[in-house]
Protein backbone atom coordinates (compact mmCIF):
# COMPACT_ATOMS: atom_id res chain seq x y z
CA UNK A 1 0.00 0.00 0.00
CA UNK A 2 1.32 3.49 -1.10
CA UNK A 3 2.44 5.85 2.34
CA UNK A 4 -0.80 7.97 0.57
CA UNK A 5 -2.83 4.54 0.95
CA UNK A 6 -1.58 4.30 4.30
CA UNK A 7 -2.61 7.74 5.97
CA UNK A 8 -6.56 7.63 4.58
CA UNK A 9 -6.62 3.66 6.43
CA UNK A 10 -6.05 5.28 9.46
CA UNK A 11 -7.86 8.22 9.04
CA UNK A 12 -10.72 5.21 8.59
CA UNK A 13 -10.15 2.78 11.54
CA UNK A 14 -9.96 5.42 13.26
CA UNK A 15 -13.16 6.53 12.53
CA UNK A 16 -14.89 3.09 13.02
CA UNK A 17 -13.11 2.38 16.27
CA UNK A 18 -15.20 5.74 17.58
CA UNK A 19 -18.15 3.83 16.48
CA UNK A 20 -17.34 1.32 18.48
CA UNK A 21 -15.70 2.67 21.67
CA UNK A 22 -18.13 6.20 22.60
CA UNK A 23 -20.93 4.32 23.24
CA UNK A 24 -18.98 2.48 25.86
CA UNK A 25 -17.63 5.69 27.71
CA UNK A 26 -18.73 6.52 30.94
CA UNK A 27 -21.55 9.07 30.95
CA UNK A 28 -22.70 7.86 27.59
CA UNK A 29 -21.77 10.46 25.45
CA UNK A 30 -22.80 9.45 22.47
CA UNK A 31 -26.75 9.83 23.65
CA UNK A 32 -26.06 13.46 24.10
CA UNK A 33 -28.69 15.46 21.64
CA UNK A 34 -27.61 18.38 19.01
CA UNK A 35 -30.19 20.32 17.84
CA UNK A 36 -32.50 17.16 18.88
CA UNK A 37 -30.26 14.53 17.51
CA UNK A 38 -28.32 12.25 19.10
CA UNK A 39 -24.93 12.91 19.26
CA UNK A 40 -23.69 9.30 17.71
CA UNK A 41 -26.03 9.29 15.05
CA UNK A 42 -24.30 12.97 14.03
CA UNK A 43 -21.29 11.13 13.82
CA UNK A 44 -21.90 7.69 12.53
CA UNK A 45 -24.59 9.00 9.80
CA UNK A 46 -23.24 12.52 8.65
CA UNK A 47 -20.19 13.63 9.59
CA UNK A 48 -17.96 10.49 10.11
CA UNK A 49 -18.58 9.67 6.38
CA UNK A 50 -18.23 12.72 4.80
CA UNK A 51 -14.81 12.69 6.57
CA UNK A 52 -14.60 8.96 5.19
CA UNK A 53 -15.41 9.64 1.70
CA UNK A 54 -13.45 13.29 1.40
CA UNK A 55 -10.49 11.39 2.86
CA UNK A 56 -10.67 8.53 0.58
CA UNK A 57 -10.74 10.87 -2.38
CA UNK A 58 -7.98 12.86 -0.79
CA UNK A 59 -5.42 9.73 -0.48
CA UNK A 60 -6.92 7.91 -3.29
CA UNK A 61 -3.85 7.71 -6.19
CA UNK A 62 -5.50 5.34 -8.86
CA UNK A 63 -3.27 3.54 -11.60
CA UNK A 64 -2.90 6.17 -15.01
CA UNK A 65 0.06 4.02 -16.59
CA UNK A 66 -2.92 2.48 -18.51
CA UNK A 67 -5.38 4.08 -20.84
CA UNK A 68 -8.82 5.55 -19.21
CA UNK A 69 -11.99 3.54 -18.31
CA UNK A 70 -15.10 5.19 -17.92
CA UNK A 71 -16.60 2.86 -15.71
CA UNK A 72 -18.07 3.41 -12.20
CA UNK A 73 -18.99 0.18 -11.68
CA UNK A 74 -15.85 -0.47 -9.27
CA UNK A 75 -18.34 0.20 -6.17
CA UNK A 76 -21.45 -1.33 -7.56
CA UNK A 77 -21.16 -4.75 -5.30
CA UNK A 78 -21.97 -2.06 -2.57
CA UNK A 79 -24.08 0.40 -4.09
CA UNK A 80 -26.75 -2.99 -4.61
CA UNK A 81 -30.22 -3.55 -3.63
CA UNK A 82 -29.46 -5.50 -0.24
CA UNK A 83 -26.75 -2.98 0.88
CA UNK A 84 -29.40 -0.28 0.58
CA UNK A 85 -32.97 -1.86 1.69
CA UNK A 86 -31.18 -3.75 4.45
CA UNK A 87 -29.73 -0.34 6.33
CA UNK A 88 -32.80 1.59 5.47
CA UNK A 89 -34.75 -1.19 7.58
CA UNK A 90 -32.12 -1.25 10.22
CA UNK A 91 -32.88 2.28 10.34
CA UNK A 92 -36.59 2.14 10.87
CA UNK A 93 -36.04 -0.71 13.39
CA UNK A 94 -33.87 1.10 15.60
CA UNK A 95 -31.78 -1.74 16.22
CA UNK A 96 -29.14 -0.99 18.23
CA UNK A 97 -25.87 -1.75 16.00
CA UNK A 98 -27.85 0.44 13.51
CA UNK A 99 -25.76 3.99 13.04
CA UNK A 100 -22.70 1.78 13.08
CA UNK A 101 -23.67 -0.49 10.67
CA UNK A 102 -24.16 2.35 8.65
CA UNK A 103 -20.49 3.65 9.04
CA UNK A 104 -19.06 0.09 8.54
CA UNK A 105 -21.26 -0.24 5.53
CA UNK A 106 -19.48 2.85 4.21
CA UNK A 107 -15.91 2.67 5.31
CA UNK A 108 -15.68 -1.22 3.98
CA UNK A 109 -15.72 -0.29 0.11
CA UNK A 110 -13.70 2.70 0.81
CA UNK A 111 -10.94 1.03 2.98
CA UNK A 112 -10.65 -1.54 -0.02
CA UNK A 113 -10.53 1.69 -2.55
CA UNK A 114 -7.01 2.99 -0.42
CA UNK A 115 -5.65 -0.67 0.13
CA UNK A 116 -5.83 -1.32 -4.56
CA UNK A 117 -5.79 2.07 -5.65
CA UNK A 118 -2.59 1.24 -6.68
CA UNK A 119 -1.87 -2.74 -6.11
CA UNK A 120 -1.12 -5.30 -8.69
CA UNK A 121 -3.69 -8.73 -8.58
CA UNK A 122 -1.88 -11.15 -6.13
CA UNK A 123 -1.56 -14.66 -6.38
CA UNK A 124 -3.92 -16.78 -6.01
CA UNK A 125 -4.74 -20.71 -5.26
CA UNK A 126 -7.54 -23.24 -5.64
CA UNK A 127 -9.12 -22.65 -2.18
CA UNK A 128 -9.27 -18.31 -3.36
CA UNK A 129 -10.98 -19.18 -6.29
CA UNK A 130 -13.77 -21.71 -4.91
CA UNK A 131 -14.36 -19.32 -1.79
CA UNK A 132 -14.55 -16.15 -4.15
CA UNK A 133 -16.84 -18.58 -6.36
CA UNK A 134 -19.00 -19.16 -3.54
CA UNK A 135 -19.32 -15.58 -2.11
CA UNK A 136 -20.46 -14.44 -5.57
CA UNK A 137 -23.30 -17.23 -5.59
CA UNK A 138 -24.42 -15.56 -2.04
CA UNK A 139 -24.12 -12.18 -3.24
CA UNK A 140 -26.32 -12.73 -5.87
CA UNK A 141 -28.38 -14.91 -3.95
CA UNK A 142 -29.04 -12.10 -1.73
CA UNK A 143 -30.06 -9.32 -4.26
CA UNK A 144 -31.91 -11.70 -6.76
CA UNK A 145 -34.19 -12.21 -3.14
CA UNK A 146 -33.98 -8.38 -2.38
CA UNK A 147 -35.44 -7.15 -5.74
CA UNK A 148 -38.10 -10.06 -5.93
CA UNK A 149 -39.48 -8.87 -2.45
CA UNK A 150 -39.49 -5.19 -2.93
CA UNK A 151 -41.13 -6.11 -6.38
CA UNK A 152 -44.04 -7.55 -4.02
CA UNK A 153 -45.70 -4.19 -3.80
CA UNK A 154 -46.29 -3.64 -7.92
CA UNK A 155 -48.33 -7.20 -8.05
CA UNK A 156 -45.54 -8.76 -9.31
CA UNK A 157 -44.90 -12.61 -8.10
CA UNK A 158 -41.97 -14.13 -6.48
CA UNK A 159 -41.34 -16.51 -9.15
CA UNK A 160 -41.63 -13.90 -11.97
CA UNK A 161 -39.57 -11.35 -10.26
CA UNK A 162 -36.62 -13.57 -10.35
CA UNK A 163 -36.98 -14.69 -13.72
CA UNK A 164 -37.33 -11.32 -14.79
CA UNK A 165 -34.31 -10.20 -13.00
CA UNK A 166 -32.22 -13.38 -14.03
CA UNK A 167 -33.34 -11.99 -17.80
CA UNK A 168 -32.35 -8.36 -17.22
CA UNK A 169 -29.09 -9.15 -15.35
CA UNK A 170 -28.06 -11.97 -18.91
CA UNK A 171 -29.31 -8.87 -21.26
CA UNK A 172 -27.50 -6.42 -19.52
CA UNK A 173 -24.08 -8.66 -19.94
CA UNK A 174 -25.20 -8.94 -23.55
CA UNK A 175 -25.31 -4.97 -23.99
CA UNK A 176 -21.40 -4.62 -22.18
CA UNK A 177 -20.41 -7.36 -24.53
CA UNK A 178 -21.62 -4.65 -27.20
CA UNK A 179 -19.38 -2.17 -25.93
CA UNK A 180 -22.11 -0.30 -23.94
CA UNK A 181 -21.88 0.67 -20.40
CA UNK A 182 -24.72 -1.12 -19.03
CA UNK A 183 -23.28 -1.31 -15.56
CA UNK A 184 -22.06 2.84 -15.58
CA UNK A 185 -26.23 3.75 -16.93
CA UNK A 186 -27.65 1.20 -14.16
CA UNK A 187 -25.33 2.51 -11.15
CA UNK A 188 -26.14 6.25 -11.75
CA UNK A 189 -29.27 5.96 -13.28
CA UNK A 190 -30.21 3.48 -9.55
CA UNK A 191 -28.88 5.84 -7.39
CA UNK A 192 -30.84 9.06 -8.98
CA UNK A 193 -34.23 6.78 -8.78
CA UNK A 194 -33.19 6.13 -5.25
CA UNK A 195 -32.77 9.70 -4.16
CA UNK A 196 -35.39 11.45 -5.95
CA UNK A 197 -38.19 9.51 -4.51
CA UNK A 198 -36.82 10.31 -0.87
CA UNK A 199 -36.71 14.30 -1.91
CA UNK A 200 -40.59 13.91 -2.55
CA UNK A 201 -41.18 12.05 0.71
CA UNK A 202 -38.98 14.94 2.13
CA UNK A 203 -41.34 17.94 1.45
CA UNK A 204 -44.24 15.67 1.07
CA UNK A 205 -43.69 15.51 5.03
CA UNK A 206 -42.61 19.21 5.59
CA UNK A 207 -39.53 18.35 7.29
CA UNK A 208 -35.93 17.52 7.07
CA UNK A 209 -34.77 14.25 8.09
CA UNK A 210 -32.97 15.60 11.80
CA UNK A 211 -36.98 17.36 12.51
CA UNK A 212 -38.49 13.47 11.59
CA UNK A 213 -35.82 11.77 13.85
CA UNK A 214 -36.72 14.35 16.95
CA UNK A 215 -40.01 14.11 16.74
CA UNK A 216 -39.72 10.28 16.42
CA UNK A 217 -37.43 10.16 19.06
CA UNK A 218 -39.95 12.50 21.16
CA UNK A 219 -43.04 9.78 20.63
CA UNK A 220 -44.32 8.24 24.01
CA UNK A 221 -44.91 4.85 21.83
CA UNK A 222 -45.21 3.81 18.31
CA UNK A 223 -48.59 3.41 17.10
CA UNK A 224 -50.88 2.58 13.99
CA UNK A 225 -52.37 5.77 12.31
CA UNK A 226 -55.72 6.22 11.88
CA UNK A 227 -55.39 6.22 7.75
CA UNK A 228 -53.11 2.70 7.95
CA UNK A 229 -54.18 -0.01 5.71
CA UNK A 230 -53.92 -2.08 8.54
CA UNK A 231 -56.44 -0.46 9.94
CA UNK A 232 -58.69 0.67 7.52
CA UNK A 233 -59.27 -2.15 5.08
CA UNK A 234 -56.53 -4.33 6.57
CA UNK A 235 -53.72 -6.27 4.75
CA UNK A 236 -52.36 -9.60 4.16
CA UNK A 237 -49.15 -10.67 5.34
CA UNK A 238 -46.43 -10.93 3.20
CA UNK A 239 -44.65 -14.22 5.33
CA UNK A 240 -45.94 -16.73 7.90
CA UNK A 241 -45.22 -14.53 11.06
CA UNK A 242 -45.35 -14.41 15.34
CA UNK A 243 -46.97 -11.19 16.69
CA UNK A 244 -45.95 -10.34 20.10
CA UNK A 245 -48.44 -8.10 21.68
CA UNK A 246 -47.75 -5.87 24.88
CA UNK A 247 -50.81 -4.08 25.23
CA UNK A 248 -54.56 -5.30 25.30
CA UNK A 249 -55.85 -5.13 21.31
CA UNK A 250 -58.51 -6.58 18.98
CA UNK A 251 -57.27 -7.99 16.03
CA UNK A 252 -60.39 -8.57 12.82
CA UNK A 253 -59.96 -11.90 11.22
CA UNK A 254 -60.59 -10.59 7.08
CA UNK A 255 -59.78 -14.50 6.10
CA UNK A 256 -61.17 -17.18 7.40
CA UNK A 257 -59.37 -19.62 9.61
CA UNK A 258 -58.03 -20.92 12.39
CA UNK A 259 -55.80 -18.31 14.37
CA UNK A 260 -53.30 -20.03 17.14
CA UNK A 261 -52.40 -17.79 20.05
CA UNK A 262 -49.67 -18.62 22.61
CA UNK A 263 -50.26 -17.55 26.28
CA UNK A 264 -47.56 -17.54 29.10
CA UNK A 265 -49.38 -19.00 31.93
CA UNK A 266 -46.13 -19.06 34.09
CA UNK A 267 -42.29 -18.30 33.40
CA UNK A 268 -41.54 -21.89 32.43
CA UNK A 269 -44.67 -23.15 30.43
CA UNK A 270 -46.96 -21.72 27.73
CA UNK A 271 -50.92 -22.56 26.76
CA UNK A 272 -51.80 -22.32 22.85
CA UNK A 273 -54.89 -21.95 22.21
CA UNK A 274 -56.89 -21.74 18.55
CA UNK A 275 -59.91 -19.87 17.36
CA UNK A 276 -61.41 -20.46 14.18
CA UNK A 277 -62.92 -17.10 13.25
CA UNK A 278 -65.00 -16.34 10.52
CA UNK A 279 -63.54 -13.35 8.01
CA UNK A 280 -64.89 -10.46 10.05
CA UNK A 281 -64.38 -12.15 13.94
CA UNK A 282 -62.89 -10.06 16.57
CA UNK A 283 -59.89 -11.88 18.66
CA UNK A 284 -58.78 -9.98 21.91
CA UNK A 285 -55.00 -10.23 22.53
CA UNK A 286 -53.49 -9.92 26.32
CA UNK A 287 -50.10 -8.81 26.79
CA UNK A 288 -47.79 -10.84 26.46
CA UNK A 289 -49.83 -13.11 24.20
CA UNK A 290 -48.17 -13.93 20.98
CA UNK A 291 -50.29 -14.39 17.52
CA UNK A 292 -49.25 -16.97 14.99
CA UNK A 293 -49.94 -16.69 11.58
CA UNK A 294 -49.35 -18.43 8.33
CA UNK A 295 -48.80 -16.36 5.05
CA UNK A 296 -51.65 -14.50 3.38
CA UNK A 297 -53.63 -14.32 6.44
CA UNK A 298 -55.73 -10.86 6.06
CA UNK A 299 -55.72 -8.97 9.14
CA UNK A 300 -56.99 -5.57 10.62
CA UNK A 301 -56.00 -3.65 13.48
CA UNK A 302 -56.91 -0.98 15.64
CA UNK A 303 -55.94 2.58 15.45
CA UNK A 304 -53.56 4.32 18.34
CA UNK A 305 -52.33 0.64 19.25
CA UNK A 306 -48.68 -0.40 19.43
CA UNK A 307 -47.07 -1.67 16.57
CA UNK A 308 -46.66 -5.27 17.32
CA UNK A 309 -42.39 -5.58 17.24
CA UNK A 310 -41.24 -1.84 16.87
CA UNK A 311 -39.59 -0.03 19.70
CA UNK A 312 -41.20 0.15 22.92
CA UNK A 313 -41.05 4.09 22.62
CA UNK A 314 -39.86 6.44 20.39
CA UNK A 315 -36.89 6.79 23.25
CA UNK A 316 -35.84 3.29 22.28
CA UNK A 317 -35.97 3.63 18.87
CA UNK A 318 -33.42 6.81 19.29
CA UNK A 319 -31.15 5.28 21.95
CA UNK A 320 -32.12 2.00 22.71
CA UNK A 321 -29.97 0.85 25.82
CA UNK A 322 -28.56 -2.60 24.31
CA UNK A 323 -26.31 0.01 22.09
CA UNK A 324 -23.88 0.13 25.30
CA UNK A 325 -23.37 -3.12 25.99
CA UNK A 326 -20.63 -5.28 25.45
CA UNK A 327 -22.38 -7.90 22.94
CA UNK A 328 -23.35 -4.67 20.57
CA UNK A 329 -19.64 -3.71 20.09
CA UNK A 330 -19.17 -7.24 19.77
CA UNK A 331 -21.31 -7.58 16.62
CA UNK A 332 -20.15 -4.34 15.36
CA UNK A 333 -16.45 -5.65 15.48
CA UNK A 334 -17.64 -9.03 13.92
CA UNK A 335 -19.68 -6.69 11.61
CA UNK A 336 -16.56 -4.39 10.35
CA UNK A 337 -13.92 -7.42 10.25
CA UNK A 338 -16.68 -9.27 7.92
CA UNK A 339 -17.39 -6.24 5.25
CA UNK A 340 -13.93 -4.64 5.30
CA UNK A 341 -12.55 -8.43 4.15
CA UNK A 342 -15.35 -8.86 2.02
CA UNK A 343 -15.31 -5.72 -0.06
CA UNK A 344 -11.04 -6.22 -0.05
CA UNK A 345 -12.45 -9.96 -2.15
CA UNK A 346 -15.74 -8.46 -3.96
CA UNK A 347 -15.27 -5.05 -5.44
CA UNK A 348 -13.50 -5.28 -8.79
CA UNK A 349 -10.12 -4.02 -8.83
CA UNK A 350 -9.88 -0.29 -10.11
CA UNK A 351 -8.96 0.42 -13.44
CA UNK A 352 -6.69 3.05 -14.94
CA UNK A 353 -8.84 6.39 -14.70
CA UNK A 354 -8.32 9.84 -13.74
CA UNK A 355 -8.21 10.95 -10.51
CA UNK A 356 -11.31 12.86 -11.00
CA UNK A 357 -13.32 9.73 -12.54
CA UNK A 358 -11.60 8.01 -9.48
CA UNK A 359 -13.40 9.88 -6.90
CA UNK A 360 -16.89 9.57 -8.08
CA UNK A 361 -17.39 6.17 -6.81
CA UNK A 362 -16.54 7.45 -3.00
CA UNK A 363 -18.98 10.28 -3.87
CA UNK A 364 -21.55 7.91 -4.92
CA UNK A 365 -21.27 5.63 -1.97
CA UNK A 366 -21.50 8.75 0.54
CA UNK A 367 -24.70 10.39 -1.20
CA UNK A 368 -26.62 6.49 -1.51
CA UNK A 369 -25.47 6.49 2.31
CA UNK A 370 -27.09 9.53 3.26
CA UNK A 371 -30.45 8.58 1.24
CA UNK A 372 -30.46 5.37 2.96
CA UNK A 373 -30.94 6.89 6.19
CA UNK A 374 -33.05 9.41 5.62
CA UNK A 375 -35.54 7.22 4.10
CA UNK A 376 -35.25 4.77 7.15
CA UNK A 377 -35.79 7.53 9.20
CA UNK A 378 -38.79 9.28 7.12
CA UNK A 379 -40.54 5.49 7.12
CA UNK A 380 -40.80 5.36 11.17
CA UNK A 381 -41.41 9.06 11.43
CA UNK A 382 -44.40 8.08 8.75
CA UNK A 383 -45.77 4.67 8.85
CA UNK A 384 -43.81 2.35 11.46
CA UNK A 385 -46.07 -0.06 10.94
CA UNK A 386 -44.53 -0.20 7.20
CA UNK A 387 -42.34 -3.37 7.71
CA UNK A 388 -44.96 -5.42 9.92
CA UNK A 389 -44.91 -9.00 8.90
CA UNK A 390 -43.09 -7.88 5.35
CA UNK A 391 -39.87 -9.33 4.00
CA UNK A 392 -37.00 -8.14 5.53
CA UNK A 393 -36.77 -4.18 4.49
CA UNK A 394 -38.98 -4.68 1.84
CA UNK A 395 -42.20 -3.03 2.71
CA UNK A 396 -40.42 -0.06 2.82
CA UNK A 397 -40.51 0.64 -0.68
CA UNK A 398 -44.30 1.36 -0.40
CA UNK A 399 -43.11 5.09 1.63
CA UNK A 400 -44.49 6.97 -1.12
CA UNK A 401 -47.61 5.63 -1.63
CA UNK A 402 -48.21 5.92 1.87
CA UNK A 403 -47.28 9.98 2.32
CA UNK A 404 -48.52 10.61 -1.66
CA UNK A 405 -52.08 10.41 -2.76
CA UNK A 406 -52.13 7.91 -6.11
CA UNK A 407 -51.24 7.93 -8.84
CA UNK A 408 -48.26 9.97 -7.73
CA UNK A 409 -47.44 7.37 -5.16
CA UNK A 410 -47.48 4.13 -6.62
CA UNK A 411 -45.69 6.32 -9.50
CA UNK A 412 -42.86 6.39 -6.91
CA UNK A 413 -42.73 3.13 -5.93
CA UNK A 414 -42.50 2.15 -9.65
CA UNK A 415 -39.47 4.32 -9.87
CA UNK A 416 -37.82 2.64 -6.56
CA UNK A 417 -38.41 -1.04 -7.73
CA UNK A 418 -36.75 0.21 -11.18
CA UNK A 419 -34.28 1.38 -9.43
CA UNK A 420 -33.36 -1.22 -7.30
CA UNK A 421 -33.56 -3.26 -10.93
CA UNK A 422 -30.63 -1.24 -12.38
CA UNK A 423 -28.67 -1.45 -9.03
CA UNK A 424 -29.24 -5.33 -9.16
CA UNK A 425 -27.98 -5.38 -13.27
CA UNK A 426 -24.57 -3.19 -12.28
CA UNK A 427 -23.94 -5.44 -9.35
CA UNK A 428 -24.32 -8.43 -11.36
CA UNK A 429 -21.97 -7.50 -13.98
CA UNK A 430 -19.74 -6.31 -11.05
CA UNK A 431 -19.12 -9.54 -9.81
CA UNK A 432 -18.73 -11.41 -13.53
CA UNK A 433 -15.52 -8.73 -13.13
CA UNK A 434 -14.13 -10.42 -10.06
CA UNK A 435 -14.97 -13.99 -10.88
CA UNK A 436 -12.64 -12.63 -14.00
CA UNK A 437 -10.04 -11.19 -11.90
CA UNK A 438 -9.81 -15.05 -9.71
CA UNK A 439 -10.71 -17.78 -12.17
CA UNK A 440 -9.56 -15.70 -15.64
CA UNK A 441 -12.00 -14.25 -18.53
CA UNK A 442 -12.34 -17.50 -20.10
CA UNK A 443 -13.89 -18.93 -17.46
CA UNK A 444 -15.85 -16.08 -15.90
CA UNK A 445 -19.19 -15.90 -18.07
CA UNK A 446 -19.49 -20.04 -17.51
CA UNK A 447 -19.50 -19.66 -13.51
CA UNK A 448 -21.43 -16.29 -13.38
CA UNK A 449 -23.87 -17.93 -15.93
CA UNK A 450 -23.91 -21.26 -13.94
CA UNK A 451 -23.89 -19.06 -10.42
CA UNK A 452 -27.18 -16.94 -11.46
CA UNK A 453 -29.37 -19.77 -11.99
CA UNK A 454 -28.27 -21.62 -8.85
CA UNK A 455 -29.27 -18.15 -7.25
CA UNK A 456 -32.75 -18.08 -9.00
CA UNK A 457 -33.66 -21.77 -8.23
CA UNK A 458 -32.60 -20.72 -4.41
CA UNK A 459 -34.89 -17.58 -4.36
CA UNK A 460 -37.88 -19.56 -4.68
CA UNK A 461 -37.34 -20.73 -1.80
CA UNK A 462 -37.24 -17.39 0.78
CA UNK A 463 -34.45 -16.53 3.14
CA UNK A 464 -33.09 -13.56 4.86
CA UNK A 465 -31.17 -11.94 2.10
CA UNK A 466 -29.10 -9.87 4.68
CA UNK A 467 -27.81 -13.26 6.18
CA UNK A 468 -26.87 -14.50 2.70
CA UNK A 469 -25.11 -11.78 1.77
CA UNK A 470 -23.07 -11.71 5.28
CA UNK A 471 -22.86 -15.32 4.46
CA UNK A 472 -20.84 -14.44 1.29
CA UNK A 473 -18.44 -11.46 2.68
CA UNK A 474 -17.24 -13.28 5.50
CA UNK A 475 -16.57 -16.28 3.41
CA UNK A 476 -14.56 -13.84 1.61
CA UNK A 477 -13.05 -12.10 4.32
CA UNK A 478 -11.52 -15.44 5.56
CA UNK A 479 -10.42 -17.00 2.98
CA UNK A 480 -9.15 -14.62 0.77
CA UNK A 481 -8.75 -11.16 2.35
CA UNK A 482 -7.20 -12.05 5.83
CA UNK A 483 -4.35 -14.55 4.75
CA UNK A 484 -3.57 -11.82 1.36
CA UNK A 485 -3.04 -9.67 4.41
CA UNK A 486 -0.82 -11.41 6.26
CA UNK A 487 1.40 -11.71 3.28
CA UNK A 488 3.63 -15.02 3.39
CA UNK A 489 4.21 -17.61 0.17
CA UNK A 490 1.94 -19.79 -1.44
CA UNK A 491 1.82 -22.47 0.73
CA UNK A 492 1.51 -20.31 3.63
CA UNK A 493 -1.31 -18.23 1.68
CA UNK A 494 -2.63 -21.88 0.84
CA UNK A 495 -3.05 -23.19 4.31
CA UNK A 496 -4.30 -20.14 5.64
CA UNK A 497 -7.28 -19.97 2.77
CA UNK A 498 -8.03 -23.59 3.60
CA UNK A 499 -8.18 -22.69 7.31
CA UNK A 500 -10.19 -19.23 7.22
CA UNK A 501 -13.05 -21.60 5.09
CA UNK A 502 -12.92 -24.12 7.06
CA UNK A 503 -13.11 -22.39 10.04
CA UNK A 504 -15.96 -20.05 8.84
CA UNK A 505 -17.91 -23.02 7.67
CA UNK A 506 -17.68 -24.73 10.67
CA UNK A 507 -18.99 -21.74 12.41
CA UNK A 508 -21.60 -21.06 10.17
CA UNK A 509 -23.45 -24.79 10.35
CA UNK A 510 -22.86 -24.79 14.36
CA UNK A 511 -23.95 -21.04 15.10
CA UNK A 512 -27.36 -21.43 16.16
CA UNK A 513 -26.02 -23.99 18.79
CA UNK A 514 -23.41 -21.71 20.18
CA UNK A 515 -24.21 -19.99 23.69
CA UNK A 516 -25.82 -16.77 23.98
CA UNK A 517 -22.67 -14.71 24.86
CA UNK A 518 -21.11 -15.67 22.21
CA UNK A 519 -24.04 -14.54 19.79
CA UNK A 520 -21.50 -11.98 17.96
CA UNK A 521 -19.69 -14.99 16.35
CA UNK A 522 -22.97 -16.68 15.56
CA UNK A 523 -24.19 -13.80 13.14
CA UNK A 524 -20.37 -13.01 12.38
CA UNK A 525 -18.40 -16.18 11.91
CA UNK A 526 -15.68 -14.26 10.26
CA UNK A 527 -14.52 -12.98 13.72
CA UNK A 528 -13.06 -15.52 14.58
CA UNK A 529 -11.84 -17.19 10.88
CA UNK A 530 -10.52 -14.18 9.83
CA UNK A 531 -7.89 -13.92 12.33
CA UNK A 532 -7.19 -17.98 12.62
CA UNK A 533 -6.47 -17.59 8.76
CA UNK A 534 -4.25 -14.22 9.44
CA UNK A 535 -2.49 -16.43 12.28
CA UNK A 536 -2.00 -19.94 9.98
CA UNK A 537 -1.10 -17.95 7.48
CA UNK A 538 1.79 -15.69 9.62
CA UNK A 539 2.82 -19.60 11.51
CA UNK A 540 3.32 -21.37 8.14
CA UNK A 541 5.04 -18.65 6.52
CA UNK A 542 7.78 -17.77 9.27
CA UNK A 543 11.55 -19.10 8.98
CA UNK A 544 12.26 -22.20 10.34
CA UNK A 545 15.02 -22.07 12.14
Amino acid sequence: MAASGRVGVGVLLVLLAAVVVVPLLPGDPSAVRLAGVGALWWFAACAAPVVAAVTTCAFLRPPTNAPSSRSNTTVATWASPVVLVTLAARVCAGTPDSPALVLVALVAPLFALLARSADPMPPTNGVVVLATTAAVGLVLWANLSVVADVARPMGVPRHTALVALAATAFLGMTWRAARRPVGDTGVLVGAAGVVLPLVVVGLSVAAPPWTAWTLTASRAVLTFGVTSAWVTDGRALERSATLVFVEPHRVTALTPGVYRVVEDTDAQRSTTREWSLAAGDALTLRPGDRLVLEAGTRIRFEPGKRVPGSAASGAAWADPPERRSPQTAAHVLGAALTLVGGALALLPRPGPRPWRRAVAGPALLLVLTLAVVCWGIYAVYAAPDLMLAAPPGAGLVELPAVVLSAPGGRALVATCVLALLLLWVATALALRDVLAAYAGPASADIAWAGLLTLAVVAGFWPGDPWRAWLAGCGLAAASVAAPRFAGGGAHAGLAGSLAGALAFAGLAAVGGRLPSWAGAVAAYPALVAAPLAWVVVRVAGAPRG
